[in-house]
């Protein structure tokens, strides 16, 4: 029996998703453009790099003035995954670490939230490479270092 390699397992399966979501309205900044297809280029994970870079290649170019409701570098998400709880998070940068909500951009979860709306829902493949529901509930914008502390539904501060 033939194996296939990791390689042509996500480019086949970035090949059938990008089909699906051809005209899915995906958004990314102009000044994270560059940044992230360096990011995805940079991947060891073939699938997250596949799709990643597919999905850059959907998206929508805007200045990042007008991306208030759509999932970027540094911004708050709550979402859903796979039938799962609602989950929330900051996505950032893959060096970054934000213990508890920080989820890297270069990680599958990360890279399927970033350029989505909120509301938006879309099939992205869980940890075993089936396709399955990402839905954005909300998403909050972070402009960056020196912005202040969020209060969250469950008592916490982010």
């Amino acid at each position: 029996m033939e194996t296939i390699s990791q390689a042509a397992l996500a480019e086949s399966l970035s090949g059938i998703w990008s089909a699906l979501h051809d005209d899915a309205p995906f958004a990314i900044s102009d000044g994270e453009l560059h940044y992230l297809r360096g990011i995805a280029l940079s991947l060891d994970d073939d699938i997250v790099s596949h799709m990643l870079l597919k999905k850059i290649r959907l998206a929508e170019v805007h200045d990042a003035g007008s991306l208030a409701s759509v999932v970027t570098m540094n911004s708050f998400v709550e979402y859903r995954f796979d039938g799962g709880e609602k989950r929330f998070r900051q996505l950032v940068h893959p060096t970054s670490s934000n213990a508890g909500y920080g989820l890297s951009v270069g990680s599958l979860e990360g890279a399927g939230l970033l350029a989505m709306r909120s509301g938006q829902t879309i099939l992205w493949p869980n940890a075993h490479g089936t396709l399955a529901d990402l839905h954005v509930l909300h998403v909050e914008s972070r402009a960056g270092p020196g912005v202040g502390r969020r209060h969250i539904a469950d008592g916490g501060n982010v």
